[in-house]
């Protein structure tokens, strides 16, 4: 697949950024570089979920990028892990109940996360470890929300897996839209100059490949459309699945992490505009695969 594929894919999923200070931070190949680490993977950790304080619950960013890129490697034949906490774990099972899937979810619990941690590793030998929307441990060792908010209490330590991962050659990846999240110290002077109380939430572990997107969902969509065109089948959902997806999480019990309300909307953006988002995603897949067949149509 072209470089120039994957350029399209990180415009489409970059609307937004400006709203966090993150839209000057130029990445160039990561996504291809996660692309394909992952099309030569065999089973991926996919970990996410981000507690909201005032309700004890998800938010609605992060478990339908999981579950989207879940899906897609589950289609090219790879096995599938997905990992969170207490607080989003309903999520995920409503979310892959409502898409058909069986994807195995692992919670993992304050206290017990470097013991669970080397259980999961010894357990399923995973050969990639990705993480979406999922809160990442500052320098000072604590968690935060994007306004500061000190989270520790609540977020089991999952840069732990990371870490234990990284230590057995376990390729890491992550996707981010603020800051706080695990993989953030690869671009750490960037959010500490640019973005809102920086230098305090900026999350200190480096992932070895880091995508950022104006909302972390895009960003599992993104790598389940690059995915797309080098399978060469369209791996995405439609748009009618995302909406459903979006319902069943709500009524979960997710919620918004920008009005921290249980509403059709991820931080802040209506379901119009995500739809709109994934559309554009698609949209580029299809031509994309139908410029493919028709080379080789006019080759053969």
């Amino acid at each position: 697949m072209e470089t120039t594929y994957f350029q399209q894919i990180e415009n489409i999923i970059g609307k937004n950024l400006e709203r966090r200070g993150m839209d000057k931070i130029k990445l160039d190949g990561q996504l291809e570089k996660a692309v394909r680490e992952l099309f030569h993977g065999n089973r991926i950790f996919i970990v996410t979920g981000f507690v909201i304080k005032q309700t004890l619950t998800g938010e609605t960013d992060g478990p339908i990028g999981a579950i989207s890129l879940a899906s897609a490697l589950e289609q090219m034949g790879k096995e599938v892990v997905l990992v969170t906490d207490q607080y989003s774990g309903d999520l995920l099972y409503r979310g892959l109940k409502t898409k058909g899937m069986n994807t195995l979810v692992e919670i993992i619990y304050h206290e017990k996360e470097l013991e669970l941690s080397k259980k999961l590793i010894e357990k399923y030998r995973p050969s990639h470890v990705v993480a979406i929307e999922r809160p990442g441990r500052a320098i000072d060792g604590r968690i935060y929300s994007m306004r500061g908010e000190d989270l520790s209490d609540l977020v089991p330590n999952t840069d732990i897996l990371f870490e234990e991962s990284k230590k057995q050659g376990i390729i890491t990846i992550a996707v981010g839209d603020g800051g706080n999240e695990i993989g953030m110290g690869k671009i750490r002077p960037y959010i500490v100059d640019a973005v809102h109380k920086g230098d305090q939430i900026c999350a200190a572990f480096e992932t070895d490949i880091l995508i950022i997107a104006g909302v972390s969902n895009w960003g599992g969509h993104a790598l389940a459309a690059a995915l797309s065109l080098e399978a060469q089948r369209m791996l995405l959902h439609d748009l009618n699945t995302e909406r459903a997806l979006l319902k069943s999480i709500v009524q979960s019990g997710a919620v918004d992490g920008c009005t921290k309300k249980r509403t059709l909307t991820v931080d802040g953006l209506s379901l119009a505009e995500n739809l709109a988002v994934l559309k554009s995603l698609i949209d580029l897949v299809e031509s994309m695969l139908a410029a493919k067949n028709s080379v080789c149509l006019s080759v053969s």
